[in-house]
């Protein structure tokens, strides 16, 4: 199914893939819908971009996603458990470092995201790999980002 809309779980993406998915969108004529409880700014303006703003109720920006997604669409995301609903529906999922999310992986991401929660809940440090963004997840998600919008 070729992808004609994209949903962008925009509070927690990272600006290098926002970038690649403005200017890849636009190229493409894409829609892109930034989904958030709060205004995300477009990089720039286009009529194919949209900003819904979700109440401020927990998961009402994820609800929105799961409602609104079809076989035609694409989410980026790092929310693990908002993949694993997309995935069950058969939507295209992917993370802002270029990782998809499939049927045969969401266990296993999963598990690492519950064991991850569960070790800092003890108060044990987990390294934080998610706190730096850098020029290889930037070319990760170009890739991924392209294989999948073509």
């Amino acid at each position: 199914m070729k992808i004609e809309k994209i949903f962008v779980d925009a509070d927690s993406c990272a600006k290098g893939a926002k970038s690649i998915i403005l200017k890849s969108a636009q190229r493409k004529k894409l829609k892109v819908i930034y989904v958030a409880n709060k205004n995300i700014p477009f990089e720039f303006q286009s009529k194919l971009f949209e900003m819904k703003i979700c109440p401020e109720t927990e998961g009402s920006a994820d609800d929105y996603i799961v409602e609104n997604a079809s076989e035609n669409t694409l989410v980026i995301t790092r929310d693990i458990p908002l993949a694993e609903r997309l995935v069950t529906k058969k939507i295209k999922v992917m993370n802002d470092r270029g990782k998809e999310f499939t049927e045969k992986n969401i266990a296993e991401c999963m598990a690492q995201r519950n064991l991850s929660l569960q070790i800092r809940q003890l108060g044990i440090s987990t390294g934080g790999k998610w706190n730096s963004y850098c020029e290889k997840d930037v070319k990760n998600f170009a890739d991924s980002f392209e294989r999948l919008t073509d």
